[in-house]
């Protein structure tokens, strides 16, 4: 028997609308999921009886990751949310010129986007959750990305399906007004090949949840 916190029993009950005798499926994140039945006692507390437990290896491969200019607000939690759900391993909050927050406020939000990240993963049945790491600046996405560089979202890039096998999974995408002539001359198209995500002009969230999407059904 699992009791739930105050938090989950809420959501289950208030917001789901789940009632005593309902079936679900508990993740711990980490790789774990549980078959369970939801049973209440009394009218706070909440608890699942486990039926089964299934145990998730990680992907084989190294998964995805999305370093995504700082956005504002709620646009922010939106894209933690959706990438989170299409399979994204790592968002890397990018600290760019044209960041709308500054890191003092980034750090600030940044158990809020851990948060965002958790709860998705119970919206798409995911058993392993996504990581978000502490804010990083250009020089120093680069500098941890000397063995193999990434993919920068551009209007005038390559198609995702022309990538080659081996092509890299990290993807930068720029904060809304993009990445300046400075910073795109720290990407140097060698090793940070430009993607092209469609023939619309995208908003950096889409962007974000478009690539990744490409990204992880590519394998």
């Amino acid at each position: 028997m699992v009791e739930l916190d105050n938090v989950e029993a809420k959501h289950a009950t208030a917001v789901l609308r789940l009632r005593s005798g309902m079936r679900i499926v508990l993740a711990d994140g980490e790789g774990t999921t549980a078959a369970a039945v939801l049973r209440f006692s009394g009218r706070s507390r909440c608890t699942a009886e486990v039926e089964s437990v299934e145990t998730e290896s990680p992907p084989a491969r190294s998964g995805v990751d999305v370093a995504l200019g700082v956005l504002h607000g709620r646009t922010m939690d939106w894209a933690v949310q959706k990438t989170a759900e299409v399979g994204v391993r790592r968002l890397l909050p990018l600290l760019a010129a044209r960041s709308q927050l500054p890191r003092a406020a980034v750090e600030r939000r940044l158990a809020h986007w851990r948060e965002a990240a958790r709860q998705a993963i119970k919206q798409c049945h995911r058993p392993w959750s996504m990581i978000v790491t502490d804010p990083v600046t250009l020089p120093e996405l680069v500098e941890q990305s000397s063995g193999g560089g990434g993919l920068v979202a551009d209007p005038a890039g390559l198609p995702p399906l022309s990538l080659p096998p081996d092509h890299p999974r990290l993807l930068v995408v720029g904060p809304e007004g993009g990445l300046t002539t400075d910073e795109r001359r720290l990407l140097d198209p060698e090793r940070w090949p430009r993607v092209w995500l469609g023939p619309h002009v995208l908003r950096a969230e889409t962007a974000a949840v478009t690539g990744a999407s490409f990204l992880v059904v590519m394998g």
